[in-house]
């Protein structure tokens, strides 16, 4: 997941809060991942349609009229239609049948046009196969539909009917990527400009992103987050079951196998070999009750923070229902399980979760923070202050649930047009760093309550002071790009801040992203496509993986139209 916050308040929904810091063209969605084009030449935008006019028998009206004073001078002529007129007239036929529903009867028609038409009449030689392409689609025959389409693009490469209709035609044949060029191409030559097309486009890239993610997920597994925010995620549980007297001794003891190796991974920020020393140790078959659910439980967080959320819950699950088990590990289970739920939209199951945890223990903070935090996530700012109230009031000494009540009854003032509450919880959570000088929170959540004020100039300063403090936090260097883009529009200084952020940690998927979106916005689909390709491999959920598929799949569809049909950047 994209490191979005020095925290775990956006653990597994992050990227519904990575560009809360306030740049609009960085809003996910997709107008926010096109660039807008022109076409460097204008003629033959669209296919020629024949400009001679006849009437409804086919002959041409034009003719200039028989001088007659009630006698005919001249011998009445009979008008042979030209074959132009020939192929007009089964084109009208072929339409009225079409109109009429007949499909059948229309194709022939068609058929019987094209076979007529002249080749040099490139024009009218497209609107035929487009409209024998829209026949055949009625009839769900997409393959013949897509073979009409392809002749009518190859004559003219520009007509949007026919590029819309092979669009929808490649989805019904699952063929997305090319559905989407097609799709792309015609929201591109409308200048994004028709929303219905750009609905369809959003569905394209959504069809296309699962596509990816079922194939990507046979071959490769997710990898863990940035250390900071592994470190930030086990931070955010104030009565950690591994703080207990029972597994702190283990991590004191000489043993370096199964869970005591494990525990001692923690303490020493060696987090890839935790999940070795957890398989090990549930691999023996003397061990006690405590020891196997604690393995469970620290095995299951970490496949949760991986992303491989089935096997999360499958454990969690067991330390869940095994009878005897220390409540405090119950509740830890049951709220690392709630918020896999609601990373699944599964929001329902979510709460019953954590009402389950409560009914364990009233007086549990944790219960409290933790849904707090997923009301805040589903833009409930009411219920987030009332459930941080609460955790504040059983715990006190927590800072984090202190910083993140005072930033959610920020939230609701705002929401609610408090003036004088938004001042007032603007400047206490000012106060919370005089307070907690060397806490990260208290900037970040001060910072990105400045930006969204607008006060870009102060959040900057204070990105930069805490980054001096956490200089190995390469999401803060993220932020600062975030600001000044709003700040300044400054282009070169975003960039500049995302690269740096991304020497600082090669591992920072959120840094990646958001050059890449840069990149899209800029014009630079070539950049943005190799950018975000080195998001894949970071992502570490499928929620993700889909969304740095939505951005990646669009650029490269763009990049594709634009060189296919010779578009530029109106700069």
């Amino acid at each position: 997941m994209s490191d979005s916050t020095n925290s775990s308040f956006g653990f597994l929904s992050n990227w519904k809060f990575s560009l809360a810091v306030g740049v609009p063209c960085f809003a996910v969605g997709l107008g926010a991942t096109y660039y807008f084009y022109s076409k460097s030449n204008n003629k033959n935008l669209r296919p020629h349609e024949p400009t001679a006019k006849h009437d409804i028998e086919g002959n041409n009206v034009d003719r200039k009229p028989l001088v007659s004073n009630g006698i005919d001078s001249n011998t009445v002529k009979v008008h042979k239609p030209t074959p132009s007129e020939q192929v007009e007239e089964f084109k009208k036929q072929g339409n009225a049948e079409f109109t009429k529903q007949n499909y059948d009867a229309a194709i022939t028609f068609y058929t019987q046009a094209l076979s007529m038409c002249p080749l040099t009449e490139k024009g009218l030689l497209s609107t035929l196969y487009q409209n024998r392409a829209a026949a055949y689609s009625k009839l769900n025959n997409n393959e013949n539909c897509v073979a009409d389409c392809d002749k009518a693009l190859a004559l003219v490469p520009t007509y949007k009917k026919a590029l819309s209709r092979r669009a929808r035609a490649l989805t019904e044949l699952g063929n997305f990527k090319l559905a989407l060029e097609d799709i792309t191409a015609v929201v591109m030559l409308d200048e994004f400009k028709n929303q219905p097309d750009i609905m369809f486009a959003d569905s394209v890239i959504k069809s296309l992103g699962k596509q990816n993610l079922e194939e990507y997920t046979k071959h490769n597994a997710f990898n863990l987050p940035t250390k900071i925010f592994i470190e930030n995620y086990l931070k955010s549980f104030s009565e950690d079951p591994f703080n207990d007297e029972f597994p702190q001794t283990l991590m004191k003891s000489e043993v370096n196998t199964g869970l005591e190796l494990a525990l001692k991974c923690i303490n020493d920020k060696n987090y890839e070999q935790i999940e070795d020393a957890c398989k090990e140790e549930l691999n023996k078959t003397d061990n006690s009750l405590i020891r196997r659910t604690l393995a469970l439980n620290l095995l299951a967080t970490f496949s949760i923070l991986r992303g491989n959320y089935a096997t999360g819950v499958e454990h969690l699950t067991t330390v869940i229902e095994s009878s005897g088990v220390p409540n405090k590990l119950v509740i830890n289970s049951l709220i690392k399980r709630a918020s896999v739920y609601h990373q699944q939209e599964q929001v329902e199951k979510s709460f019953e979760d954590l009402k389950r945890a409560e009914n364990i223990d009233p007086n549990s903070s944790e219960v409290f923070h933790h849904r707090a935090q997923i009301y805040l996530l589903e833009m409930n700012s009411e219920k987030a202050v009332e459930e941080f109230k609460r955790a504040v009031e059983l715990n006190p000494k927590f800072i984090l649930s202190n910083v993140q009540c005072c930033y959610a009854q920020y939230l609701h003032a705002k929401h609610t047009s408090n003036e004088l509450d938004t001042e007032k919880f603007l400047n206490k959570l000012k106060g919370f760093i005089i307070k907690y000088p060397d806490y990260a929170e208290s900037y970040t959540l001060y910072a990105q309550a400045l930006t969204e004020k607008g006060a870009y100039e102060e959040a900057d300063s204070l990105f930069k002071k805490v980054y001096e403090i956490y200089p190995e936090n390469a999401t803060l260097l993220v932020h600062r790009a975030l600001v000044v883009l709003s700040w300044k529009s400054s282009i070169s200084e975003a960039f500049t801040f995302l690269q740096q952020a991304i020497k600082v940690d090669p591992k920072c998927d959120y840094a990646y992203e958001t050059l890449g979106t840069l990149y899209i916005q800029t014009g630079k689909l070539e950049e943005a496509v190799e950018c975000l390709e080195k998001a894949v491999p970071l992502s570490k959920s499928e929620k993700e993986l889909l969304h740095i598929f939505s951005l990646r799949d669009s650029a490269r569809a763009q990049l594709a139209v634009v060189k296919r049909l010779g578009l530029t950047p109106q700069l």
